[in-house]
């Protein structure tokens, strides 16, 4: 049966998955960093323990694209008041026999209770290596377990991801106690109350990016009560997702995120079908 291209058009579109992720991701390793960690025990705790207290860390060789090298520059972009950076923490999850490869990110809220939600933005860029971090480098698809992502009976903990650095969708952890929320152009995942250790998978999920060059995450909370002061907030990021330690069956069902751009294919799509059916008709 013949059908009219307008029609094929429109068929394409609605059969295809509007986003995907694929089946083979670039995998990042955080513990090759440039500038030495220059302090020790974040906010006086046992995490780490060695961090690095600057705004501005660089990583070499976190991933491999064709057999070229990838560098990465994590980049805070601001704090927000009541709450202050800490620090990040290379090789995370090493000191007690995890994953030696994953980024530590941590902040705290400093006990201004006339500012209890805020927290701090940052992001992960990626660079050719070699380049001195001017040269950016796409990869096609990645993803990171982001876990300790879990929230105290006092300070609840939200992360938020960005659809224009190319998110396309995640799965939350099974008994994480995790709530995705769609924004429009960012998605929001809350949590509080879980209080998960900080080197086990179970308060987290994982989020997968596709045709990135640069990430950018909003960590940040609630605090109604805790200590007065100090009241540290750390999150993992696991870009090899190695601590699962290949099963993902503590994980939710995939959930894609459209383009937003697509919705506004398919309407250009039936706009165009609907316009050579009227000239079929005269």
């Amino acid at each position: 049966m013949h059908r009219p291209p307008s029609r094929l058009i429109i068929i394409a579109l609605i059969l295809s998955p509007l986003t995907g992720v694929a089946q083979t991701f670039t995998d990042l390793d955080f513990s090759h960093n440039i500038q030495a960690t220059n302090a020790i025990y974040p906010n006086n705790s046992t995490l780490g323990p060695d961090y690095y207290s600057g705004a501005t860390f660089d990583f070499a060789n976190v991933a491999y694209v064709n057999g070229m090298a990838v560098d990465a520059r994590v980049s805070l972009i601001s704090t927000t008041p009541g709450y202050d950076f800490v620090g990040y923490i290379p090789a995370y999850d090493s000191a007690v026999g995890g994953p030696a490869g994953d980024l530590g990110v941590y902040y705290r809220f400093n006990g201004d209770f006339n500012n209890p939600t805020g927290g701090m933005a940052y992001t992960i860029s990626f660079y050719q290596s070699g380049s001195n971090f001017t040269a950016s480098q796409t990869l096609s698809d990645v993803r990171f377990l982001i876990y300790d992502h879990d929230g105290e009976s006092t300070q609840s903990e939200s992360l938020r991801t960005y659809r224009s650095d190319g998110f396309t969708g995640y799965q939350l952890g099974n008994t994480s106690g995790i709530n995705a929320i769609d924004e429009g152009a960012t998605w929001r995942f809350d949590a509080r109350g879980q209080n998960f250790p900080e080197d086990s998978p179970e308060g987290g999920f994982v989020a997968y990016y596709h045709d990135t060059s640069s990430i950018r995450f909003d960590i940040f909370s609630t605090t109604t009560g805790g200590p007065v002061a100090n009241y540290g907030v750390f999150t993992a990021f696991d870009g090899d997702v190695s601590l699962l330690g290949g099963n993902f069956s503590g994980l939710g069902p995939l959930v894609a995120v459209p383009e937003p751009t697509s919705p506004l294919l398919v309407a250009v799509a039936l706009s165009f079908a609907l316009s050579q059916r009227r000239r079929v008709r005269r």
